[in-house]
């Protein structure tokens, strides 16, 4: 499983990672667009994909319950 090493990203930027995600953005136009690496950006994309919430669900969580979930088993 892939570990978030480093300072945890602001939840702004995650919802902004999600978002372009969702709209059919690579990981490296992700990355490029936030200032991440790639494999920083791959390894949110695989937490927030074993979470099993959809875009809305994802966008609606408060952000220290998103946070928690990202953080969540590191």
């Amino acid at each position: 499983r892939a570990k978030m090493a480093g300072k945890p990203k602001p939840m702004s930027q995650i919802k902004q990672l999600i978002r372009l995600h969702q709209g059919g953005a690579g990981k490296k136009t992700i990355a490029s667009n936030l200032g991440l690496s790639k494999n920083t950006v791959k390894a949110y994309i695989n937490k927030l994909e074993s979470l099993k919430l959809d875009f809305n669900e994802l966008m609606s969580l408060d952000d220290p319950v998103l946070e928690s979930c990202i953080h969540t088993g590191e």
